[in-house]
């Protein structure tokens, strides 16, 4: 079973959308006002508070639902988009492997600003509502394209269902019966779409189940085109008398006529024509919203919803008439003028029934006592002038409230540890079934693990792809068959200075590119390179912030060259096996680029020019033409500069101190002199041009040598 959280503006839930998910999974809803509903966990919080941290703690929730409150027509709630950040936050530290927004159409009514050459420069929203609303998917995407996170952005129209009790629909029935005019907020012809919570059950269940979708964004439409001139007519057959009056706002939503995008994605298709079913929902809400009589078995059901409460006040009500007949029959023996039978009855009263019959039982005892002062002839200024008389109403009021609070806490604290119990008991036993079934079949699973292309197949495949002699294509396989093999796409590969001292990121995957510096300085990542230079595999077992899960050194004669590191994984990939794999492809890696190094050094007459640091144009343009793969896959940045000066011996003694060991310069197609500076985009290089004009060499900055 799959744990499935609901949070956000949950009142746009109704029982309809709850009882039509799949039985799969298990619904946690969590909102400041949940309605109960059988079969379904509900929680009083919402998020940023700690209750809905531990959420995340209790259950594995692999989908997260956020119910955004521009949905249906509505205008938002405060701190929405705060809410919406807490959510996603969450989830990614969790580790849920999907978010789904529930958004509104409203979103997408506004007219592009266009500028020169067809780029769209701002937009111009018809409602303030649409621009709220673009706001919190645009959050959606941004998390999306930073982290892991898949995250799906539904754009609803309005909602309805069986009781239609306070949304859109819900409004505009209200309208008719109160004989008031319907203010509608478009047009006649501008199109109106309903989706039942049935259907939108269905599609939320299905994208729930898909593994093999993407982040995206659709517009959910139910494929029947209706406009606000279909559903007047049919106002008008319910009430003739009734006035429709239009608000006449902007429309300029750009909707599908049906959700082929959706079909496609998940085979999804809606059933319920809700334009068909306004008359039947129409009497359906009038019933409901009448007045209806108290009969006997309503009266005898309330008192059963409310039987443990009622209890507790009737033992309140046996246990003060009792606490009193005794005052007044043992108050005057000796040997009873010492004990406080109604303080007696608050304790228990309290320490049974918790803080709210403990204060109840209080106050009764303190007025039994008033009572009992003004018949023996005390002056009610003197009892309320005299403080010392205050003393026994105190001690009853606190007596309550501290064994009434006492009491409530520990049932809390039970009614947690029971839910949290019945939850990994759960969890246990679907892995013991796992387990035992691993167990029946390892023998099958041995055989299929042998000869399956993806084990010792996928090796060898690497080994070939990693046969190269050029160090920077080692790189760009390296990353390339390393993502293919772990599935991951957190990985980057820094090169090391002789001294030890620096690594300079040379390759890492998309979307670490804006997160990691380009250089490093060892001595700040003090653990992972004591580690790595120790031989071992890093392992952030500390869970360290901003420190990547694993990292491995490659080295050549005792000395480190390389390190790979992988920044973020999944829950199964923090196994010894995974990182065995991992350590494998490491050591491929150490032998492919070694091999490499050996291979530039047994031919540097061939590749560079005598006495000089300038390649020679095969090699060259072949170095070139990895740098421009790997920044065409997003994995690498350059920038190539074009020398004026020609003389080869001159351009490399002023530059060989000044680039770095991962630069190169090298002679083009067409005779000049080029410098590559890898790792370097066009917002870096401004810090290079300084260096550049301490040489006092001319340059332009060039997409391509021989150009």
């Amino acid at each position: 079973m799959t744990d499935f959280l609901i949070t956000g503006y949950t009142n746009a839930i109704k029982d309809d959308l709850l009882d039509a998910l799949d039985s799969d999974l298990r619904v946690v809803v969590a909102g400041k006002d949940c309605v109960h509903s059988p079969g379904k966990r509900f929680y009083h919080t919402h998020p940023g508070e700690e209750a809905f941290n531990q959420l995340f703690d209790v259950y594995s929730f692999h989908t997260v639902l956020f119910v955004s409150g521009f949905s249906d027509g509505g205008n938002g709630y405060p701190d929405e988009l705060r809410e919406l950040e807490q959510t996603l936050l969450q989830a990614i530290r969790s580790h849920a492997d999907k978010f789904i927004l529930l958004s509104t159409e409203e979103s997408q009514n506004y007219v592009p600003v266009v500028g020169t050459g067809g780029m769209e420069l701002d937009r111009d929203y018809c409602q303030a509502s649409g621009l709220c609303a673009g706001h919190l998917e645009a959050l959606c995407r941004f998390y999306s394209a930073k982290t892991s996170l898949k995250t799906i952005i539904l754009r609803l129209p309005h909602l309805a269902d069986s009781v239609n009790a306070d949304n859109f629909l819900g409004s505009v029935f209200r309208q008719v019966q109160q004989k008031k005019k319907v203010l509608l907020p478009f047009r006649a012809q501008d199109r109106l779409d309903f989706i039942s919570q049935r259907d939108l059950a269905d599609l939320i269940s299905r994208i729930a189940e898909e593994e093999d979708d993407a982040s995206d964004s659709f517009s959910v439409v139910s494929g029947y085109l209706h406009t606000y001139g279909d559903l007047e007519a049919l106002l008008k057959n319910i009430d003739p008398q009734v006035k429709i009056l239009y608000e006449n706002r902007a429309d300029v939503i750009s909707r599908e006529e049906y959700p082929h995008r959706l079909r496609r994605e998940y085979g999804w298709i809606p059933r319920e024509d809700v334009m068909e079913q306004i008359l039947r929902l129409y009497r359906v809400f009038t019933g409901n919203s009448g007045k209806r009589r108290h009969t006997a078995g309503d009266l005898a059901e309330a008192l059963l919803n409310r039987g443990g409460r009622l209890i507790g006040y009737l033992e309140m009500l046996v246990g003060f008439l009792l606490s009193e007949f005794l005052h007044h029959l043992i108050g005057n023996d000796v040997y009873f003028r010492f004990v406080d039978v109604r303080l007696f009855f608050v304790v228990i009263m309290g320490t049974v029934h918790g803080i709210r019959i403990g204060v109840f039982s209080a106050v009764l005892s303190c007025v039994a006592l008033l009572l009992q002062y003004l018949r023996q002839g005390t002056d009610w200024t003197l009892l309320f002038y005299n403080v010392e008389n205050w003393i026994p109403f105190m001690i009853y009021i606190m007596a309550g409230s501290v064994t009434g609070y006492v009491k409530n806490k520990k049932t809390e604290e039970i009614r947690f540890s029971q839910e949290e119990y019945a939850l990994l008991r759960d969890k246990y036993i679907f892995l013991n079934e796992v387990y035992q079934s691993t167990m029946e079949n390892k023998g099958e699973y041995k055989k299929q693990i042998l000869g399956f292309k993806d084990s010792f197949g996928r090796i060898f495949d690497a080994v070939q792809k990693l046969d190269h002699v050029v160090p920077q294509s080692i790189f760009l396989e390296a990353l390339v068959t390393m993502e293919d093999i772990l599935e991951n796409h957190s990985i980057a590969i820094y090169s090391v200075d002789q001294y030890e001292r620096f690594g300079r990121l040379v390759a890492c995957s998309n979307q670490l590119r804006s997160r990691l510096p380009k250089s490093a300085v060892l001595e700040e990542i003090g653990d992972l390179f004591r580690t790595v230079r120790a031989g071992n595999v890093y392992k952030n077992t500390q869970m360290t912030e901003n420190m990547p899960v694993y990292a491995n050194g490659i080295f050549r004669d005792g000395k480190l060259v390389l390190f790979i590191v992988i920044y973020d994984v999944s829950p199964e990939q923090y196994g010894m096996n995974y990182m065995n794999m991992f350590r494998i492809l490491c050591g491929l890696v150490q032998t492919s680029f070694l091999r490499a190094l050996e291979y530039t050094e047994l031919t540097e007459r061939q590749i560079y020019y005598p006495d000089t640091n300038v390649m020679r144009p095969e090699r060259f343009m072949e170095i070139l033409s990895v740098q421009e793969e790997m920044k065409d896959r997003q994995i690498a940045e350059y920038v190539l500069l074009r020398l004026d000066e020609t003389d080869k011996k001159k351009v490399s003694d002023r530059l060989s101190r000044m680039i770095r060991a991962a630069d190169v310069i090298g002679e083009g197609p067409d005779g000049r002199l080029y410098l590559l500076l890898t790792q370097v985009n066009q917002e870096s290089f401004r810090f290079v041009e300084g260096r550049l004009a301490s040489t006092g060499l001319r340059y332009c900055v060039t997409e391509k040598a021989g150009g």
